[in-house]
């Protein structure tokens, strides 16, 4: 398979392309938690040089997904419970306030395109494309940041953006993160900056108990 077919964007450079394939395949279990990643056969898979791979394993080691051990060389990493918790613990804390300043833009006249990503989730759910559905719900989150029109905010999150979406694609219960989704949506667009952020960190709650369960039992 080469990233330089003609699924790929050619806008990307070759090391955001290696590196979005990558974190794809981590976060549809491809690449499983312990799985090594040799940048020569990654490099041959993709018909590159192993100079983005290695740009590309940089990338996804500075947002947490693989990490160094001293025997094994790179792998997919293997997240902690105490990690996951704290994880869950700055995103209720920061998707809160995000909630309550997008909240805050609609009432202000701003508008965002919250809705569109509830629908495409649910429209890929009727479906059966849990994927697809999966990927919406990411998007979604990542909306509610652009919605909250706050830079430092986003700065504050991009690390952890890697950890988060592959998080989200632990919960199986995708009717009833869409139903929250929903709920959360209508929350925000009511201009009501306290009920946003009320429904954001409920939201957020209920993604970590299903998380943790999923993950640890």
């Amino acid at each position: 398979m080469s990233v330089q077919g003609g699924l790929y964007r050619h806008d990307l450079p070759l090391r955001e392309i290696v590196g979005n394939e990558i974190r794809t395949r981590i976060f549809n279990g491809t690449f499983p938690p312990g799985t090594r990643l040799v940048e020569r056969d990654l490099a041959t898979e993709f018909d590159v040089s192993r100079f983005p791979v290695r740009e590309a394993i940089r990338i996804l080691h500075r947002e947490g997904l693989v990490e160094t051990l001293p025997t094994r060389g790179i792998v997919v990493k293997r997240l902690q419970r105490k990690e996951v918790e704290e994880i869950f613990d700055i995103r209720e804390a920061l998707e809160g306030l995000a909630s309550k300043l997008a909240a805050e833009r609609v009432a202000a006249g701003e508008p965002n395109n919250l809705q569109a990503y509830v629908e495409q989730s649910r429209e890929a759910l009727a479906k059966g494309d849990l994927e697809a559905a999966r990927t919406a719900n990411s998007e979604f989150h990542d909306a509610i940041i652009e919605a909250s029109g706050s830079a430092t905010l986003h700065d504050i999150l991009t690390p952890l953006m890697g950890r988060l979406h592959w998080l989200f694609g632990q919960v199986s219960n995708l009717d009833a993160v869409c139903n929250e989704h929903k709920h959360l949506c209508a929350a925000i667009n009511s201009g009501d900056p306290h009920a946003a952020a009320e429904e954001a960190r409920h939201h957020v709650q209920s993604y970590r108990d299903q998380t943790l369960q999923h993950l640890f039992g």
